[in-house]
């Protein structure tokens, strides 16, 4: 038996795991979402949760803010490694930039053939602190506690590489992410990505009312997920020369974006492969607390990182320890998009 056909039924064996033991969060997901619990209990407690912290927000510099402002106009904000100037981010990409080179030359081993996106393990990541470290950073909290007003918890990061194969699949179809009401996702490009080589995209605000209604009516559809050419048939004609923002960029830029409440998704490579870092941050209750935690990291592990850490940034960190009732026992989601 080759290599080839020992991966397939790997993968086959490792999806239906996933399935078996995402059961109790696709269950939760299911009554979470029935309209009446949502209206009426779930999103008025999330709007009290709002009003109560107010008064404990940070105050932001007239940069942050900006990026704040352009998230709530367009759910998406652009910038650089170099316009942050966050601290240690030499030794932050010089570490990225080795994890890529391991990602890429995994790729073309036989035991990955096929495979749309190779993501780091913990192992790698533990090597490099400063990987994870960086997303802690309080510049960047500050900003998405001044979008999501709530206190953040940050959700880690997932390193990615995109081999060129074209392959419409998973985290390439237009998505909307299910940890909480709305969400942020920082975006580092390790790589120059051109439209050839698999930018990040965002659907414009219009666009994206219209999609939340047609493929989002049912809450059994809740969080369908579409191909590019649905997409198109959804929106009316005289929209499909403007409908979504193509973050292209340079090596080291630096994206902001609310990926709960806006359709997005990786566009598929075809002549270039991307190496890109995404850290994941929520509110400290998110609305689905199951989906969250999806790093490679453990228990153990995170808590390590905390500790390396302020002791004023740690809970940001650790917010998972503090959940309550029902949120902090049912197992997380293990599929991917």
């Amino acid at each position: 038996m080759n290599q080839m056909v020992i991966s397939q039924i790997y993968q086959t064996f490792d999806k239906l795991l996933q399935r078996l033991m995402s059961a109790p969060s696709d269950i939760a997901l299911f009554i979470s979402n029935i309209e009446t619990i949502e209206q009426k209990i779930l999103y008025p407690r999330y709007q009290k949760f709002i009003r109560e912290y107010k008064p404990s927000l940070n105050v932001l510099t007239s940069e942050e803010y900006k990026i704040v402002q352009d998230l709530e106009n367009y759910g998406v904000s652009v910038s650089s490694l170099e316009e942050l100037s966050i601290p240690l981010t030499d030794r932050f990409f010089s570490a990225a930039q080795k994890i890529s080179d391991e990602l890429k030359h995994n790729a073309e081993l036989p035991l990955f053939e096929g495979k749309h996106t190779l993501t780091a393990n913990a192992e790698q990541i533990m090597r490099y602190p400063e990987l994870f470290l960086w997303g802690a950073d309080p510049k960047l909290l500050r900003i998405v506690e001044g979008y999501l007003k709530l206190p953040v918890g940050y959700d880690g990061l997932s390193y990615y590489y995109s081999p060129p194969d074209s392959k419409e699949t998973g985290p390439r179809k237009w998505h909307r992410d299910k940890e909480d009401w709305q969400m942020i996702k920082i975006g580092v490009y390790i790589n120059d990505v051109n439209e050839d080589g698999g930018p990040f995209e965002c659907v414009t605000p219009a666009a994206n009312e219209l999609l939340v209604k047609s493929l989002h009516s049912e809450y059994i559809r809740k969080y369908k997920t579409a191909l590019h050419n649905e997409v198109l048939s959804i929106l009316p004609e005289h929209m499909h020369e403007n409908w979504h923002k193509s973050c292209v960029g340079k090596v080291g830029t630096v994206i902001f974006v609310d990926t709960a409440r806006y359709f997005h998704r990786g566009k598929p490579p075809t002549k270039f492969g991307r190496s890109a870092i995404f850290f994941g941050y929520c509110s400290r209750r998110p609305r689905h607390p199951f989906f969250c935690g999806r790093s490679p990291l453990s228990k153990a592990q995170i808590r390590y990182m905390a500790s390396l850490l302020p002791e004023e940034i740690r809970d940001c960190v650790t917010w998972r320890d503090n959940l309550k009732g029902l949120s902090k026992w049912i197992p997380k989601n293990r599929l991917k998009v």
